[in-house]
């Protein structure tokens, strides 16, 4: 069995670090496979997979047709027995390569990428986005074999979404390798929040950053919230946000690391703000970490983490209830022991890297 992957590149997303996840896996089962990345960003898993001897092209064409046709002889060439296309611009690329190659097709859907709230992001082109659904729809139906969906609310999404065939799409979940931590390094410290994602609109973090500064304005001084990923488009008006109202002592924008366990070590709770959703990797390493969550109330973050067994869900955009979902836990110990041991109980009953992986070859190989 041959895979050719194509994404949109290795930066450091979720959708990235879980291909990271696989392709490891499959090289560990002697699987043959090769990766092509629309771009390449400096920060990222490319340079770590490189070094394993992995294959990966980044295509040299910059406008969507150029890359479409250096995709379609990319898959010409090598004789694939799979296409795996992941995030929505490799996606739409890989589709229309089809005019040009004759191969199998598996598309991974990882957002819920028509949410009412993207709509709101100011960075967001309603016309536009309305246009690319349309695009997304006819295309879906007519190119793509199969679907792979990360968890039922994407697939949900999509079907009501795109109108796709709930048949032609198969779920597997996201996993990831627990995330060792040492609580014994951290002693003496403030409470920590930690919040790992990538700074854009979609992310929600300018909600945590109001509840931090909420806190504060109530005299909760102990606390810190740690901000781990790569920066976006919203970074700016974060950071204006923390200078404005002098909370640089309380908020470390951290940027990405490739060693996220220093961070989960340090962490007393997670909290995932997102707006919208696949799934959260993050997440899933959070509760493999063994910490409670607070996260946005969205029908797929309920469908990752447990609410009043290991997570407390809150309107993510209500600042006070946010602000008093943190305290609950920061004032109640017991709580949070009781979070902390049923986030790994959670993890790994669901989402145990191995078990994601060897259903993943499975679907591969009932597709072949």
């Amino acid at each position: 069995m041959k895979i050719l992957f194509i994404i949109d590149s290795l930066g450091g997303g979720g959708a990235e670090r879980s291909t990271q996840v696989l392709c490891n896996y499959l090289y560990d089962n002697d699987v043959d496979f090769k990766i092509v990345c629309l771009y390449y960003f400096p920060e990222g898993f490319h340079q770590e997979m490189m070094d394993k001897g992995y294959d990966i092209q980044f295509l040299s064409k910059k406008s969507f047709w150029g890359q479409t046709k250096e995709i379609a002889s990319i898959i010409t060439d090598g004789d694939y027995d799979i296409v795996h296309s992941i995030l929505f611009k490799s996606n739409l690329r890989t589709r229309f390569a089809k005019l040009f190659a004759q191969f199998f097709h598996l598309e991974s859907l990882v957002n819920s990428t028509y949410s009412k709230e993207r709509f709101f992001d100011e960075n967001v082109n309603a016309r536009v986005l309305k246009v690319y659904k349309q695009i997304d729809k006819i295309t879906a139906k007519k190119f793509v074999d199969h679907f792979h969906g990360i968890t039922n609310s994407v697939k949900n999404h999509y079907v009501r979404e795109l109108d796709i065939d709930p048949k032609n799409i198969s779920i597997v979940y996201r996993g990831r390798k627990p995330v060792l931590i040492d609580k014994e390094q951290e002693k003496n410290r403030r409470f920590t929040l930690l919040n790992v994602a990538r700074q854009d609109y979609q992310k929600g973090q300018i909600y945590l950053l109001q509840a931090i500064d909420n806190l504060v304005g109530k005299g909760v001084k102990d606390i810190q919230l740690i901000i781990l990923g790569v920066e976006g488009r919203v970074t700016v008006n974060l950071k204006t946000f923390v200078k404005e109202r002098s909370l640089e002592p309380y908020v470390n924008f951290a940027g990405f690391s490739n060693n996220v366990s220093e961070y989960f070590s340090m962490a007393d709770i997670f909290v995932f703000s997102s707006l919208f959703e696949g799934l959260g990797g993050a997440l899933i390493e959070a509760q493999s970490a063994r910490l409670p969550i607070i996260a946005n109330d969205i029908e797929v973050l309920r469908e990752v983490a447990v609410d009043n067994k290991n997570a407390i869900f809150v309107d993510i955009k209500d600042t006070e209830a946010l602000a008093q979902a943190i305290l609950k836990l920061k004032n109640f110990p017991e709580l949070m022991t009781e979070f902390s041991q049923n986030s790994l109980k959670n993890y790994e009953e669901k989402f145990r890297e191995e078990v994601s992986n060897q259903e993943m070859l499975k679907l591969y190989k009932k597709l072949c």
